[in-house]
């Protein structure tokens, strides 16, 4: 068994040098090229120096210590990154700076955006949720292997998918696919319930895998997609619930379905990694784990008519975050 990198009182820590790699990661991509010590200029603005230090009087001396350790856990955070994903990773270092290289699929940077901006919206462009949505679960179907099939349940409803308005037309649609998850509310719940009542059941992607003589109880993974920071936690995790959908999908499957927990953001720390797994009861599927299948095998992720991820990761990159 491999030995633990981590330690689970440097999750905060961690998590911080993360998310001011991904501001060096999305400078990068921006402008081909970032220093790596760009990832701490919130810090500086922030005040964040100054709430770390012991003395409220600190010296210009204390200051450069604390800016220092913070610029290293962020070159930290970009090496760990560099030799995890090797060449899923669309960077590269040199000296004090990070270069940008477009990856094959861009997945890596479209999460990266929507981590940023999960909640990006534009006039005739998907919501950036939806997008993530779509990558989510074609990773998933990749991940499950040969003959998986996929399909979107979250909302909103992206007019591409031909599944109708509601919930229920959603899920007659995907039972007629998969043969599982029949929609079939429970007594005293109603059979057509509109958007402004129920949207998707909090469901967001659904990958199954047939079995070649055409009988159900297949495996069947249920996916819950997150796009923010503040989502990565037990809390946001356990929103999947297998007891309210069987309120709504009767039964919802004939064998117990695998949850899954799909984030945009890397989840820098190991052991926070496996707390959620533990906690949330998922198979967590983070940037880094999403990147390196699709970038395994490019030709399994088939993004929707007029939809390019490379650019699409640009523009919700720029976008004033929602």
């Amino acid at each position: 068994m491999t030995a633990l990198k981590d330690n689970w009182t440097d999750r905060i820590k961690d998590f911080r040098a993360g998310l001011d790699a991904d501001q060096v990661e999305l400078r990068a991509m921006l402008e081909g090229q970032a220093s790596i010590e760009s990832g701490i200029e919130d810090e500086r603005i922030s005040g964040v120096v100054d709430d770390s230090l012991t003395n409220s009087g600190n010296s210009w001396a204390e200051r450069q210590e604390a800016l220092e350790t913070l610029s290293g856990s962020v070159a930290e955070e970009i090496t760990r990154r560099v030799g995890m994903m090797a060449d899923s990773y669309p960077f590269t270092v040199h000296g004090n700076s990070l270069f940008y290289r477009s990856s094959k699929t861009g997945v890596y940077e479209y999460c990266l955006a929507v981590a940023r901006n999960p909640k990006g919206t534009a006039e005739g462009k998907p919501h950036a949720s939806t997008v993530f949505e779509w990558i989510a679960r074609d990773v998933l179907a990749l991940y499950l292997g040969s003959g998986a099939q996929g399909f979107r349940t979250g909302w909103p409803v992206h007019n591409s998918e031909n599944r109708g308005s509601h919930v229920r037309d959603t899920f007659v649609l995907l039972a007629e696919k998969c043969g599982e998850l029949q929609w079939n509310p429970a007594p005293g719940y109603p059979d057509d319930p509109p958007p402004s009542h129920l949207k998707d059941c909090g469901l967001d992607v659904v990958v199954w895998k047939p079995w070649p003589d055409g009988r159900h109880a297949q495996l069947l993974a249920l996916g819950q997609c997150a796009c923010g920071k503040n989502d990565i936690d037990a809390s946001k995790g356990h929103e999947l619930s297998i007891e309210r959908l069987s309120n709504w999908l009767r039964p919802v499957s004939y064998t117990p379905p695998v949850r899954c927990f799909l984030a945009a953001l890397h989840i820098p720390n190991e052991i926070a990694l496996y707390e959620l797994s533990k906690e949330a009861g998922v198979l967590v599927v983070d940037r880094a784990r999403l990147a390196m299948l699709a970038e395994s095998s490019p030709s399994a992720i088939r993004p929707v008519k007029g939809i390019n991820y490379h650019e699409l990761a640009q523009f919700y990159a720029k976008q004033k975050a929602a």
